[in-house]
Order: structure tokens, then C-alpha cells, then sequence
């Protein structure tokens, strides 16, 4: 009747490892599971996230064509004035606004320059 009892508690000690076993392949599962899951859905908000940029970069590239087509227009419209301006200036001035002009233009391309690397 001993050796019963025994095999009673073998068998339920048997048992217990393989429940134990049991739960903790099921635990691991459902972690592999949890983790194809977070996997998937950062994928697919980072496809999101790299379309929303790349419209972004469109909307600021465009907007930053705007901005240099406005800025040549002035360039323009200021040149032509200037152009007025130092046509009836005498010799010595004319050249002084000529020698202005072309330092501004060069300190101009400079400095788009500097803002085009930049960017």
C-alpha cells in the first residue's frame, strides 16, 4: 500500500511538471504572438509616418520654390529701378551704385548658397 501512495505522488509530481511545462510553452507562445503583433503595427506606422514626411518635404519643397520665385520678381523689379536711378546719377556715383550692386549680389549668392547647403 506504500509503494501506492508513492506512485500517487510520482505521478502527481509528473503531472505538475507538465502543467508547468505546458503553461510556460503556452506563455511563450502567446509572447511571440504579442511580439509579431507590436512588430506589425510599428512597421506599418512607420510606413505612415515616412509617407507623412515625404509629403511634408514635398509641401516645404514647394513652398520654398514659391518663396524663390517671389524673391527673383523683387530682385527684378528693384533691379529695374535701380537701373533708373543710376542712369541719372553722375559718372562718378553711377559707378559707386554699380560697385554697391555687385557686392550685394555677391553677399546675395552667398548667402543662398550658405542657406542651399544648409537645407
Amino acid at each position: 500500500m506504500a509503494e501506492f501512495r508513492l506512485d500517487d505522488i510520482t505521478k502527481a509530481a509528473k503531472d505538475a511538471v507538465y502543467v508547468t511545462v505546458g503553461l510556460g510553452v503556452i506563455g511563450f507562445q502567446k509572447l511571440q504572438v504579442q511580439r509579431n503583433e507590436l512588430e506589425k503595427s510599428l512597421k506599418e506606422q512607420l510606413t505612415e509616418l515616412r509617407s507623412e514626411l515625404k509629403k511634408l518635404s514635398g509641401n516645404v519643397e514647394g513652398q520654398r520654390k514659391v518663396a524663390e520665385e517671389r524673391i527673383a520678381a523683387v530682385e527684378q523689379q528693384v533691379a529695374a529701378l535701380l537701373d533708373q536711378v543710376q542712369g541719372r546719377l553722375p559718372e562718378q556715383a553711377a559707378e559707386l551704385v554699380a560697385q554697391a550692386r555687385t557686392a550685394a549680389k555677391d553677399a546675395r549668392e552667398q548667402v543662398r548658397g550658405l542657406v542651399g547647403r544648409a537645407a
